[in-house]
């Protein structure tokens, strides 16, 4: 294999490595701010200066009008998995520690990929050791679920009623998560290009956090700290971090992208030392550690079907070409 498909195939991988590292320090810190501020007061104001950047410096605006008519059904989805997606996990955050949440919803997050996988990309199926680290990967969220009932996580003691939304919240998240990886993938394949699908990706988002904040008259005061850790949020952690994560996923498998995810936990783990109203608890690192190795096997899988797909140097291509013909 020559250096150059080598790097090609690293990059995608790469991107979404970068797109966990942001994303981590971001979850702990947006763990935090909910404490004080609602979910949707975030959201909402982070994603309209995150739209209004993507749009307004995207040149062929025709250009993304013909795309979008064109794939208007992926852009809806798209547009609704993004908006689950972020007001879950952010309402996820008020309920358990960044660590146990991206725990939960990264531990599900595979087995969910590999079952939309069926419907969405019918093309790909998942490899053997995909579903042995899917699988390791649920036995870790559940032991995880049964330390925070327990009392046993950073926390501390949940309320049954604050648990059960918060496990629904974390499900909410996997799901629309794999169906952001799904979408995203298809809208690429079909021609649209990362820059067209964010300047198109926050409209239903940006609406329903709007509508519930007025429902629930959840404004937040516009304090200069508040202000600032909200720019902090919409400059950092969406739109520098969604953009590694959208040209990742374009050159990714989404089964990769969901096993990659697995690098959130120990990240988030280790920055989330800086929480004063967090004291870190054994079983999570246990949980965090038995998901990042079953996401380390099943990364390891596929990049080794890869390597084999391509073919090693001086391997017979003839029969290949036999067959195209």
């Amino acid at each position: 294999m020559s250096s150059s498909r080598r790097l090609a195939l690293a990059a995608g991988p790469l991107l979404v490595l970068g797109y966990c590292l942001i994303n981590s320090t971001k979850s702990v810190f947006e763990g935090a701010l909910v404490q004080d501020l609602s979910p949707e007061f975030i959201a909402f104001h982070s994603f309209v200066v995150a739209q209004a950047f993507y749009f307004f410096t995207l040149r062929d605006k025709r250009g993304l009008r013909v795309v979008v008519k064109r794939c208007l059904a992926d852009v809806v989805m798209l547009n609704v998995s993004t908006a689950v997606c972020w007001i879950a996990v952010l309402y996820a955050f008020t309920v358990f520690e960044p660590a146990m949440a991206n725990s939960m919803i990264i531990g599900l997050g595979p087995a969910v990929t590999i079952a939309l996988g069926f419907k969405l990309r019918p093309g790909t199926k998942a490899l053997p050791l995909e579903l042995v680290a899917a699988g390791a990967m649920i036995v870790a969220m559940a032991y995880l679920l049964v330390t925070a009932s327990n009392g046993e996580s950073a926390i501390g003691d949940v309320p049954t009623r604050q648990l059960v939304f918060g496990i629904v919240m974390c499900v909410l998240t996997t799901i629309s998560l794999s169906g952001v990886t799904y979408y995203t993938k298809r809208l690429g394949d079909a021609g649209m290009s990362v820059r067209q699908m964010m300047a198109s990706r926050f409209v239903a988002l940006i609406v329903t956090t709007f509508v519930i904040l007025v429902v629930r008259g959840s404004f937040g005061p516009y304090s200069p700290g508040n202000v600032g850790a909200i720019l902090a949020i919409s400059l950092v952690g969406v739109i520098i971090s969604l953009y590694l994560l959208q040209q990742g996923i374009v050159r990714t498998e989404p089964i990769t992208v969901s096993m990659l995810f697995g690098t959130n936990l120990v990240i988030t783990y280790v920055i989330q030392y800086v929480d004063p109203r967090l004291h870190q608890s054994q079983d999570t690192f246990y949980g965090v550690l038995a998901i990042s190795l079953a996401m380390c096997l099943g990364t390891w899988a596929r990049w080794r079907a890869g390597r084999r797909d391509v073919g090693e140097p001086g391997q017979d291509k003839a029969p290949q070409a036999e067959a195209k013909a």
